[in-house]
């Protein structure tokens, strides 16, 4: 079995985080979770560079695990377009790597048990797709 392929979340709450991170787990490992647009703003750029941030971040619910640079920055529903465009803007010149967005136009599970695990699985469907097309490593933006 091949390593997980590390991955930045961006969620709004640290309970859809943990819910989320289980869902990922074997393929895809945590490594941070972006709670803000600020934070957003200012990691997500650090982190594509290959630099690595403070692991003892009390707030950081990922495993820190810095010692490879993600593979995608995935957002959830509750990052709207323009907090989608300014944490984007701040990685302007420096992504490498697709960004994912939930796709309104999709239905979505109700709030509650098995909402993580099915957007989860809606992720790893898209994220499986990039790796088949072999457009992993690219900067580009992708609908789940």
């Amino acid at each position: 079995m091949s390593d997980p392929m590390p991955i930045i979340l961006c969620v709004k709450s640290s309970t859809m985080a943990t819910e989320c991170i289980d869902c990922f787990q074997p393929e895809y490992e945590v490594i941070h979770v972006i709670f803000s647009v600020a934070a957003g703003a200012l990691d997500i750029p650090t982190l594509l560079r290959g630099e690595t941030l403070s692991p003892s971040d009390p707030h950081n619910l990922g495993t820190r695990n810095y010692s490879k640079t993600p593979v995608a920055v995935i957002l959830g529903r509750m990052y709207d377009d323009v907090d989608f465009a300014e944490m984007r803007e701040s990685c302007k010149g420096r992504s490498n790597v697709p960004w994912l967005r939930q796709d309104l136009s999709k239905p979505e599970p109700p709030l509650g048990n098995g909402f993580a695990e099915a957007m989860v699985e809606r992720m790893k469907a898209c994220l499986s797709n990039l790796a088949v097309k072999g457009i992993l490593k690219q900067d580009g933006v992708y609908l789940y």
